[in-house]
């Protein structure tokens, strides 16, 4: 798209639009439905959280509940992150942006209402399986696999939806945007698919299980969860500041670059398994080459947002976006970084992973995504935020509370990779050490619990404020009519 195109979408997406509006009526409630059904989620993953924080200082805590395993606890928070918060607003976001850049309404929005609510039973079902032992043994696939096929039932009703809205468009050209969400509607099913039939469908054998599973986690990451991110900030920085992105005409030199070497660059944790030399090599290579959309990602998205600063720390929404894109150049940085062997002697096998993975999944996605619903809500309630003071301590918790995270994931995990080749040092004292660090993991899960206890509570207070609002006007009608 061009930058007169550019310019003519901005002005024609003001506030109050009625084409804009009738698009957001067609699919008000499933959009309803799927952010309520996130936010759940997330509450449900925050508590896990902070109990598997807490099991991690104190083993002895909740030790007499079989069902509260530290390992059964963890595969739940993954679940309820991954399946639950993470699918459930990329869904709402995917679909929303989707019918708006393409100007068409979604037509039987009861549909999609069904699929979600399929999805988040059979999101239920995993979690009770879990609780009661069914979880598998791979990290980010821990559901039980007899939820499987709920889930592709669900996904293939919303990914359709997502499509037909595209080829419906009324207009001839298409936006970066839309690009990332079909390219993410497409790749999920095929990662899913693949990963269930060669693990647990048709199990392979010996390392290639190892192969699969990297391949799937890399894959769910960066084909699921960051196209979704970059579609977001792609379509609401130039919305919200009213300017074109900067080196727009780049975005496809990005798009395809990001995709194609973060698509090959999951193997490098395999570094030194007895798997093939050259799929590590090649691994090493691509994650190396994430360098060319980080540099266009950097001049592009960061750039427009640092020559509007004091605009952005203005609105809501930009500061958790620019958050988030800056969290998000930041992780593939450190990818790139812990790829290269030399690195990975002191980073494999510690926690370093663990925060790299929350890296992307909070400081990026849901930071990007909490800028989103404070842009969403609003226009769907028709009624502004009930506390601008809860919005500011939802920031402040949010990104203290993450950046805290992974600093005490990385600085505890390169701490321990040190330890690790240090054959003098015992694993308890390894594990001793990591005491402080595992306290302040705990505390800053504390502090995003209380952050999006904050967030909802706004929101059901804005509900509150539209529904007194409302009222009176209803009292009026019911008594014109009566009259």
């Amino acid at each position: 798209m061009s930058l007169n195109q550019s310019a003519d979408f901005l002005s024609s997406t003001k506030p109050g639009d009625q084409a804009l509006d009738v698009v957001d009526k067609s699919i008000h409630l499933s959009l309803c439905y799927f952010i309520i059904s996130g936010l759940a989620w997330l509450l449900i993953g925050s508590v896990l959280g902070v109990v598997g924080g807490m099991k991690m200082v104190d083993p002895s805590f909740l030790a007499s509940f079989e069902f509260l395993t530290y390992g059964r606890v963890q595969a739940a928070l993954n679940s309820s992150l991954m399946m639950g918060w993470v699918s459930n607003i990329a869904f709402a976001i995917a679909l929303w942006i989707m019918a708006r850049l393409s100007a068409a309404p979604v037509s039987h929005g009861g549909v999609l209402l069904i699929a979600g609510v399929i999805w988040n039973v059979g999101l239920s079902i995993g979690l009770l399986g879990i609780f009661i032992g069914d979880m598998t043994s791979l990290t980010w696939l821990d559901l039980p696999s007899y939820t499987s096929g709920i889930f592709l039932l669900s996904y293939s009703l919303i990914a359709v939806w997502g499509l037909v809205t595209f080829s419906n468009r009324n207009n001839n050209y298409s936006f970066v945007s839309q690009w990332y969400i079909i390219g993410a509607l497409l790749w999920f099913p095929w990662v899913y698919v693949i990963a269930q039939f060669f693990l647990f469908w048709f199990p392979v054998r010996g390392v290639t299980q190892s192969i699969i599973h990297a391949w799937y986690v890399n894959s769910i990451f960066y084909l699921w969860i960051a196209p979704i991110g970059l579609a977001a900030a792609y379509y609401l920085i130039p919305k919200i500041l009213r300017v074109p992105i900067r080196a727009y005409h780049m975005s496809s030199l990005a798009f395809w670059s990001f995709v194609f070497f973060s698509s090959w660059s999951g193997l490098f944790s395999l570094i030194g398994a007895p798997v093939p030399v050259w799929l590590v090599t090649v691994s090493i290579v691509s994650s190396i080459s994430l360098l060319i959309p980080i540099i266009i990602y950097s001049y592009s998205i960061l750039g427009t947002l640092i020559s509007k600063i004091s605009e952005v720390l203005k609105d809501a929404s930009l500061i958790f976006i620019a958050f988030g894109c800056f969290a998000f150049i930041e992780q593939l940085i450190i990818k790139v970084l812990i790829s290269i062997r030399a690195v990975d002697t002191f980073t494999h096998f510690t926690l370093i992973y663990e925060g790299f993975d929350w890296h992307l999944i909070y400081a990026f996605f849901s930071m990007v995504a909490f800028g989103v619903l404070y842009h969403l809500i609003p226009q769907l309630l028709k009624q502004e935020w009930a506390s601008g003071l809860l919005v500011k301590l939802h920031f402040i918790l949010s990104a203290l509370g993450v950046s805290l995270l992974v600093l005490a994931l990385y600085i505890g995990g390169w701490v321990q990779g040190m330890q690790f080749s240090q054959p003098e040092v015992s694993f308890l004292a390894i594990a001793t050490d990591l005491k402080f660090w595992m306290q302040l993991k705990f505390a800053s899960l504390i502090m995003l619990l209380l952050a999006n206890s904050i967030f909802v509570l706004n929101i059901l207070a804005t509900v509150a404020q539209r529904l007194l609002s409302v009222l009176p006007i209803i009292s009026t009608l019911k008594s014109n009519r009566a009259d």
